[in-house]
Order: C-alpha cells, then structure tokens, then sequence
C-alpha cells in the first residue's frame, strides 16, 4: 500500500502564531487553496481513500482536496495533533515559560507544560493507527494530518527517537510518501 501523508492546509492560527494542538481555528484563503491544489496533485497519484484527524482543519482540508479525487473520506482522533495542554490557543507573546517548555520538546519525551501529551503517546496513536491499516484494502491512501504528528511518524520509519527533531516539520499541504510494504507492521508492538 501506498500511503500519501499530507499536512492540513494553512490555519488562522497558523498566521498569528498560535499553538493549536487539539484545538482548531479555520482554514485561511490561502490554506484553502493550498487543500485544492493538495486535491490536484494527489489526483495524480489515483488514490482510493482518505484518511483524516478528526480536527476541523484536517477534515477542512480533506473535503477541499476531494472536489479534485471524489473517493471516500473517513475520519479518525488516531491522527490528531499532539496535544499541548495548557498552551493550547497561545501565541508567542503569551505564557513565556510554557514556550520555552514547548522549545524543549526535542531534549526528552515529557514536556513541562500542563495536560500536554508526551511524543511517546503520540508514537502509541501512530502505532495503533499503522496496525489497523492491515485492514484496509487499498493501494494508495492518503492521510491527512498534522505537523507534529508526521515528525512523530516520520521519526518511527528513520528509527529516531519519538520526541526528535531530525525530521522537518511538513509545511501545510506537503505531500511525503510512504510504501507500507517497506515498513514491519509485526515490529509495531
């Protein structure tokens, strides 16, 4: 199976500079038109199903890439952001000592920052979501999610530590694509 990981498209927040996490803002114009022409690019690939967070952004985004695919969209909270606790919907004016635990992020798999989910955690969602795509029956998928979701599992296909920073951020609507076939679903434990 091929799977076509995309970021959502740009955010409201995205531009002010505010850490969305689990909670959402809407799409700009621009993150609209970068989902559209997401939608064009992935045509290009044929695929069968998208996959997206839960989050409004991502299914936003997916919703505007599928006038272009016409497939099916299902939607799953295994692919939704990191979740950031208390510096949720702060920018980079507000809450110094919470951004400067949010920095620390790539030092350790904890962060210091109140009801913030560990990059372990995230490694347990990308683990149980790449489980149950043994049962999916597809041979190209696209998953739409976020940032800080794709390092985590980009960092699990390089052998990386959950919490590093080897790999970049995608920027919104980057495509990365993955062949499953390549990956031991069975070293998923």
């Amino acid at each position: 199976m091929k799977i076509l990981f995309c970021r959502h498209g740009e955010t409201q927040w995205n531009t002010e500079g505010k850490l969305q996490g689990h909670l959402d803002s809407g799409l700009t114009v621009k993150g609209e038109s970068q989902a559209r022409r997401l939608g064009e690019q992935l045509a290009l690939h044929q695929p069968d199903l998208i996959l997206s967070s839960d989050l409004g952004r991502a299914m936003a985004t997916a919703k505007l890439a599928n006038h272009s695919l016409n497939i099916p969209i299902e939607s799953s909270s295994l692919l939704r952001e990191r979740c950031f606790g208390e510096l949720q919907g702060q920018d980079y004016r507000e809450s110094q000592h919470l951004w400067e635990a949010y920095e620390r992020r790539f030092v350790s798999n904890e962060v210091d920052i109140n009801g913030a989910e560990s990059a372990t955690d995230v490694l347990s969602r990308v683990k149980q979501f790449l489980r149950g795509l043994s049962s999916t029956d597809v041979k190209t998928l696209v998953v739409i999610g976020h940032g800080e979701w794709l390092r985590v599992i980009q960092n699990l296909f390089a052998g990386e530590q959950a919490w590093s920073n080897r790999q970049l951020l995608p920027g919104n609507c980057d495509i990365i694509e993955f062949n499953l076939q390549s990956f031991q679903l069975d070293a998923l434990t």
